[in-house]
This record gives structure tokens, C-alpha cells and sequence, in this order.
């Protein structure tokens, strides 16, 4: 049985997201096990007892000290990245905005929680194609895994990154093994590595981990943040981004980027990249009046709810949308309660950062103006570009340093 959003309130979410009896995720169990994350790893883990054994370690790194560290770690790789724009420019002179923000994301991600040496261009293709079989198998029926030819393809993209950690992972231990003082180097992946050498965790849980952790900022939030720089071109005004002085963004800044949080909490809103939250009923329960039984499967319509309620101009893109205060129950981008993004926190310290950095440092169009009406998209389990099409690209021209206190 499944439940879809649109005949469910926001209050009616806001009850499944909170409440722990709605802690496990559904997917097709051959899709789970050919792309690693059945029983898992924390995106779609749906077993809920090994999913709260694997909660501990990315709460664990993506909070406190972590979360401090990721500012100057966003600021270094973001600058790093616009002084070898050529990498990612075309011959007529053009960037590939979505491709550089995966760039930034992935190596900002390997800084903080693998600190591995990569090839930034095959592993991202890496994870476009592990995307691409993820959502290609995630509800697909048992039977469709009867015919070896339909999934076989997705299988391999899956294969390809799942090796491709398992050799990062390898050389994190061989690191590890030659490191006279540990605690210098317990980062996400070290952590993972000893919980294995205990026997608390198996070596495929660990590769999947250290795999979700390096995947999801190149997926969910540099779409987010290409969205975002569409969206800019045409309403956003720079001077709400400048900081005082000719200096990059630090941690005490990040308090006073109200204009910059609410930009990005609006595009979240407007063009939200998941815009589907999935759950499954642990037991019996009641909703609005309606029975739901255990086991019932439950698609939130989170995009949907973003449009209908409490929003003065929901179906506008206006910064209006976010000057008051806007309760949970009405705004639920990253989720809500136990089962919420664990990331949420350093997500938008990521963006802040990463917007910040770079729009300080470069004036940004596109090549005939487009908006985000005019950006074909896939709607498959997330929203993104359709990468086939050439309006990805963006002209970058660095702003002097008048241009940057104008």
C-alpha cells in the first residue's frame, strides 16, 4: 500500500517526519543491494536498528568542530577552483557552473572527512552515473532484475564508484597504519575504518559510508547552488553578500548573512532539488482520521506543500516569502525529526561560503540571460538539469577590487 502526499496536510508531515515510528525508508531490494545501500550506509538504509547504529558517525562529523572547519575548507577549495577555471570552461569562453560546483563540493567533502588524493573529474562522472542507476532502480519491481539486460548497465556505473571508494578507502588505511599520532587524523573515514577493525561495522558498511558522504554535496547541493546562480542573475543584489573589508568569509560572519541564508532558503523553497520525502510506517497509526497500516509506504510531497501554505507569495521566487520566521511545520527543506538530513547544518554553511567566495571574486551570466524557466530538468527522484542541454553554461569575469565594494 502506498500513501501520496497530495491527500495529506502539512500537519499530517510534520506528524510522519517527527515521529519515530517513521524512521525507515522503501525501496526495491535488488535496486538497495545492486547500488550498496540495502541494509546500508544512511541515505536508504531501511533497516532501522543498523541505521542507528550508523546515525552516530555522520552526526558526529558533520556538527561541532567539523562544521567550523568546513568554512575555511569551502573558502580554500572555492578559490582554488576559480584560479584553474580553464579546466571547466569551454572554447568560447563559457563555464560549466554545474560541473565546477560538483568540483568544489566533492573536494571540500574529501578535505574534510576522507583527506585522500583524487581524480576530481573521473570520480565526479563516477557519481553522475551512480546517480543515474540510483534513480533508475531504486522502485523498480523484482521483476524487472529478472532480465539481466535492462539493469546490467546500471549495475556497472554502481560497481565503478563502489571501487573507486574501495581504493580511496585503502589508501586511508595504509595512511592510518603509518601515522604516529591518531588523534591528529580521526576524521569520518578514520572512524569508520577502527569501528571496522573493532568488528562493530562490516567492510561494505564502511565503503558505503565513506561513499554517501562524498556523494551527496556533489548532488543535492550543487544543483541547489547552480539553481541558486540562475535564480541571482536576474533579483539577487550583490551588496547583501559584501563583508566589510577586502577579506574572505570566516565563521563569525555566518550569523550576520541573514539576506544571503533567506536567498538560499527561498531557492530551496521555489526550485527544491528533492522535492519527495519517503517513508514507511513502522506500526499502526492514525492520520487526519485516516488509518494507516503498518508497513504502508508514504511519499511527502514537500514541494508541493512548499506552494500551498503559509508562503505570502508561494508561487513567486520573493525574498518576502522568508521575512518573517517561518515554522517547521511549513518549511521543511531538508527534512524533519529523526529521519531528517543529518547534514542540514554544514549544508548551509556550504552554501553561504561557497556563494559568498565566489560572487565576491566574479560577476556571473549566462549566455543569452536565461532563467531557471528556461533550463530544461529531470524530475526523477530529484530535480536537476538536463545536462544535454548547452544552457548549463555560464560566463565568469572577475571583478576587481573596486567591483568588489561597489
Amino acid at each position: 500500500m502506498c500513501l501520496f502526499a497530495p491527500l495529506i496536510r502539512s500537519s499530517s508531515m510534520f506528524h510522519i517526519m517527527k515521529h519515530g515510528h517513521y524512521i525507515s525508508r522503501f525501496g526495491s531490494k535488488p535496486g538497495l543491494k545492486c547500488i550498496g545501500m540495502h541494509e546500508n550506509g544512511i541515505i536508504f538504509n531501511n533497516n532501522p536498528a543498523l541505521w542507528k547504529e550508523i546515525r552516530p558517525f555522520f552526526t558526529k562529523a558533520l556538527s561541532g568542530p567539523g562544521l567550523v572547519r568546513m568554512i575555511a575548507i569551502c573558502v580554500e577549495s572555492t578559490i582554488e577552483h576559480m584560479d584553474k577555471l580553464e579546466e571547466v570552461t569551454t572554447k568560447c569562453g563559457y563555464v560549466n557552473s554545474l560541473n565546477l560546483m560538483r568540483r568544489v563540493m566533492l573536494d571540500t567533502s574529501n578535505r574534510l572527512f576522507l583527506g585522500i588524493p583524487l581524480d576530481e573529474d573521473a570520480i565526479v562522472l563516477k557519481i553522475q552515473n551512480y546517480f543515474d542507476a540510483w534513480q533508475a532502480l531504486l522502485l523498480k519491481p523484482d521483476i524487472f532484475f529478472k532480465f539481466s539486460w535492462l539493469y546490467k548497465k546500471y549495475e556497472k556505473s554502481a560497481n565503478d564508484l563502489k571501487e573507486a571508494i574501495e581504493d580511496l578507502i585503502e589508501q586511508k588505511r595504509q595512511k592510518l597504519s603509518t601515522i604516529d599520532k591518531l588523534e591528529d587524523h580521526m576524521d569520518f573515514a578514520s572512524q569508520l575504518i577502527f569501528a571496522q577493525s573493532r568488528g562493530e561495522l562490516t567492510a561494505e558498511n564502511v565503503n558505503q559510508c565513506v561513499l554517501e558522504m562524498l556523494i551527496a554535496a556533489p548532488d543535492t547541493l550543487s544543483v541547489t547552488l547552480f539553481f541558486i546562480l540562475v535564480v541571482r542573475l536576474v533579483i539577487f543584489d550583490l551588496s547583501s553578500l559584501i563583508l566589510e573589508g577586502d577579506r574572505d568569509i570566516q565563521s563569525e560572519d555566518m550569523p550576520k548573512l541573514k539576506v544571503v541564508e533567506n536567498f538560499i532558503l527561498e531557492s530551496m523553497r521555489y526550485q527544491p532539488v528533492v522535492d519527495l520525502v519517503m517513508r514507511k510506517a513502522l506500526q499502526d497509526d492514525v492520520i487526519d482520521g485516516y488509518p494507516v497500516k503498518k508497513g504502508t509506504n508514504i511519499i511527502l510531497n514537500i514541494g508541493r506543500m512548499h506552494r500551498l501554505e503559509f508562503f505570502p507569495k508561494p508561487n513567486e521566487f520573493s525574498l518576502e516569502n522568508f521575512e518573517k520566521s517561518v515554522p517547521y511545520r511549513y518549511f521543511q527543506p531538508f527534512g524533519f525529526g529523526p529521519r531528517g538530513c543529518v547534514g542540514k547544518f554544514i549544508a548551509m554553511v556550504m552554501m553561504k561560503a561557497i556563494l559568498v567566495t565566489l560572487l565576491r571574486r566574479c560577476r556571473i551570466q549566462t549566455e543569452k540571460g536565461e532563467g531557471l524557466n528556461d533550463i530544461p530538468k529531470n524530475n526523477d527522484l530529484s530535480l536537476h538539469p538536463n545536462e544535454r542541454q548547452p544552457l548549463l553554461e555560464m560566463l565568469f569575469t572577475p571583478r576587481s577590487n573596486e567591483g568588489k565594494k561597489e
